[in-house]
């Protein structure tokens, strides 16, 4: 067995049911606000900048990427804006969830009630994503077979930047994968560990910015929350910061 978490069966499922969970399966408690429990598809709707109106039959096919995209439900909500997505993660158990839910748009999972108490959940892919045209690949988000890549209309890399060894050069190096006038959409908890970077590479959500700023101007900024459920009596609530930034003209 990997000792990577991502690999695991605890976290494919606690992801799963975060990006295609229904309300009532990630957390049934009323209490709990449901525009906690929309993450993806609130940022699609709500932090998205609308892309450039395309003139004519032989405009150019606008693409997407998605970096560190998990089990992939941004992913298929790019698909909803643009014409290709890519989605890239390194948890390879993550990205075959993702292709199966592109195939059969549909994963039954195991969901933990409390100690060895289970109970069976069918998540199934939105039918507003179906026709998403989108490619799941494992892969490095950072590696050079990524940056070689002809630039995207969006890239997004939601949740990644503080589980990465490199942040700041990834960060420094984002403008190669932007068309100008294209946006990028970088969204953190900023909850860094230095299992996963050393704390010379950590960053502030301003310290963000500034590494951007060369290439990138910021456009538009929330937090965004979402649960993770761990069982039926407990959960991770996070605040991410989403910054949706536009891709400056420049020589480089």
């Amino acid at each position: 067995m990997s000792d990577h978490p991502y690999e695991t069966n605890r976290y494919l499922t606690e992801y799963l049911l975060l990006h295609y969970g229904r309300p009532q399966d990630i957390c049934p408690f009323t209490f709990v606000p449901r525009e906690m429990l929309a993450f993806h598809a609130r940022i699609r709707t709500e932090c998205l900048l609308p892309l450039p109106r395309r003139a004519g039959r032989m405009a150019q096919k606008t693409r997407a990427l998605d970096l560190g995209c998990g089990v992939g439900r941004f992913t298929f909500e790019l698909g909803r804006v643009v014409d290709e997505v890519i989605g890239i993660d390194s948890s390879k158990s993550f990205v075959r969830a993702a292709r199966k839910m592109a195939k059969t748009q549909a994963i039954t999972i195991r969901v933990k009630q409390s100690g060895h108490d289970f109970v069976s959940r069918k998540l199934s892919l939105p039918r507003t994503l179906r026709r998403s045209h989108v490619l799941f690949k494992a892969g490095d988000a950072t590696g050079s077979e990524v940056f070689a890549q002809e630039p995207f209309q969006i890239v997004a890399a939601i949740n990644l930047i503080c589980r990465l060894p490199n942040p700041r050069d990834f960060l420094s190096d984002l403008h190669r994968l932007v068309v100008p006038g294209g946006q990028l959409v970088v969204a953190s908890p900023f909850t860094w560990m230095a299992d996963y970077s050393p704390p010379s590479q950590w960053t502030t959500a301003e310290e963000t910015q500034a590494v951007l700023r060369p290439h990138f101007r910021l456009a538009r900024r929330g937090s965004l929350p979402f649960l993770i459920r761990e069982h039926l009596r407990k959960y991770q609530m996070v605040i991410s910061d989403v910054m949706v930034f536009v891709r400056q003209n420049s020589r480089e």
